[in-house]
């Protein structure tokens, strides 16, 4: 059995609430999910979570009149659409993030049946990101900016940082007050890292991500519940073994899923997660080093102390005497 659905507007979906479709989209066709986030009306991040019981194709007979540079990242699954009839087709392994200028255009993709489909991206006006090339780079770059992004599609492979920086926009509500600005600047950092891979010609080297298409949509469900886990409870105790037990997965295939579908290892991200929450209770001066360290994980004081000085280049105590807590709106 086939669908056919008209792809929503988004436009005017909350910003940090999910978006749910199911005005748009039947429950008994599938499932859309989406969470919005943006940078002063001027980048626009969304998290895009949606699946179909049976095959469906979805359209979208223009862009709601928006002129604008789009970046994709796609999470999980072999994704193909149309963008306009007379534009180029788009097609996109998992592990790979692709720019393009949707004028307005008409666009259409067809989805596979009973799969689970995840991708992220970026939008902002043509006239935004025009403005971004002409305030960081010479005439020359902004020149080939603006072929390579503006008249067709580029694309390239989802690098390790860029697997790092979506996974800190996602986890940007521990933040709180201040989610804001950190988002703002990560988006521009975003930016930055797939411009930097598109104009260092590593478009012609995207890799395959075999490990990721491995994957069955359960176990990288899964590997999605582990690291937001991580992201909010880094003291809990993590233990590679028993993890991969609990999922019922090896310990090679969970470590290989996670790193191909984050850019790191689960060690890594633990330690990454644990000393970014001590830094933060330091700065607090609502606990001391001590303190901090047992509540993001840490008994080992001497091993605590060295992790985090090789991370923020200060030792614990140095850190806690330097920062003051902001009391300042931004």
């Amino acid at each position: 059995m086939n669908n056919q659905i008209i792809v929503p507007n988004v436009y005017n979906s909350s910003p940090d609430e999910f978006f749910d479709g199911s005005a748009y989209i039947p429950r008994e066709i599938g499932d859309l999910k989406l969470l919005r986030k943006e940078c002063r009306n001027q980048i626009v991040y969304y998290d895009w979570n949606l699946s179909f019981k049976d095959k469906t194709f979805a359209s979208r007979p223009d862009n709601f009149g928006k002129d604008e540079i789009q970046i994709i990242f796609n999470i999980n699954q072999k994704i193909d659409w149309q963008v306009d009839s007379a534009h180029e087709a788009v097609s996109m392994l998992p592990g790979e993030v692709c720019v393009f200028r949707n004028k307005n255009y008409a666009t259409s993709m067809n989805y596979e049946g009973d799969k689970k489909f995840q991708f992220k991206s970026l939008q902002m006006t043509t006239d935004f990101f025009e403005t971004l090339l002409s305030r960081y780079f010479e005439s020359d770059k902004i020149e080939m900016g603006k072929s390579l992004f503006l008249t067709h599609v580029t694309k390239t492979a989802i690098t390790a940082d860029m697997f790092k920086v979506l996974s800190e926009i996602d986890s940007a509500e521990k933040y709180h007050e201040f989610k804001g600005v950190y988002v703002e600047a990560k988006l521009i950092e975003l930016i930055a890292l797939v411009l930097h891979g598109i104009f260092y010609n590593k478009t012609s080297l995207i890799e395959r991500n075999k490990d990721m298409a491995e994957g069955s949509q359960s176990d990288i469900a899964q590997i999605e519940a582990l690291h937001h886990r991580i992201q909010f409870n880094p003291a809990d105790d993590y233990k590679v073994h028993q993890l991969a037990i609990n999922l019922s997965m090896s310990e090679s295939k969970l470590t290989r899923l996670f790193r191909s579908l984050y850019g790191t290892s689960i060690h890594q991200y633990i330690q990454d997660q644990r000393l970014e929450n001590a830094a933060r209770l330091i700065s607090s001066k609502e606990v001391n080093v001590s303190e901090a360290a047992l509540q993001s994980g840490y008994t080992n004081m001497g091993w605590f102390s060295k992790e985090f000085q090789k991370k923020f280049g200060l030792s614990p105590k140095k850190y806690s005497m330097m920062k003051t807590p902001v009391t300042e709106n931004c």
